[in-house]
């Protein structure tokens, strides 16, 4: 079992991040599409519709989240994915072929940047499992008071900030690396 509030952040948290990826990937399907391609996983013609089904599947789970009803499927879409994009990472990063965009920031870097994937970037993704995973946990029962709302509140804002900031600095990592190399 697990606290109401704990609950309430990793929602809260977890719908925030999954909106924040699907995001750009509605918004740019053209460089999401080439960065899918990127991993050399996939046969060509699977490309353009998971470029589609992706975006779908983490926009409908984060959404899912934030219903009781739907919390159980949405979580388990989440986690699915989450840890197929692990994966693919990790299968990239063992093989050397670590020249991607990933994506995680929202493919805001140019074509000049240097862009790398690396083991950061695959426990990212297992810590965003694990995080859609805590969802499905059930819940305590206790009575919450206006603390408790507030405490939920300045914790997702916390865990978010947090996120974020790791995400720059995973999309600083290669810029920092071809400067020291310089």
């Amino acid at each position: 079992m697990i606290d109401p509030v704990i609950l309430m952040v990793c929602i809260a948290s977890a719908t925030i991040i999954a909106l924040a990826s699907a995001a750009p990937k509605w918004r740019e399907p053209a460089r999401f599409r080439a960065s899918l391609a990127a991993f050399a996983l996939l046969p060509s013609f699977a490309v353009m519709p998971l470029s589609l089904v992706f975006p779908a599947l983490e926009t409908a789970g984060a959404i899912g989240l934030l219903f009781a009803d739907t919390r159980v499927p949405a979580a388990i879409a989440l986690i699915a994915l989450f840890a197929l994009f692990g994966v693919a990472l990790a299968i990239n990063v063992l093989r050397g072929h670590t020249d991607i965009d990933c994506g995680c920031s929202g493919f805001v870097t140019s074509a000049r940047t240097p862009k790398s994937i690396g083991w950061w970037h695959v426990g990212r993704a297992f810590m965003l499992v694990a995080l859609a995973a805590l969802t499905l946990m059930p819940e305590a029962a206790r009575a919450l008071v206006w603390f408790d709302y507030l405490s939920a509140g300045a914790c997702t804002l916390f865990a978010v900030a947090a996120w974020f900031t790791l995400d720059v600095l995973l999309v600083n990592l290669p810029k920092l690396d071809s400067l020291r190399n310089s």
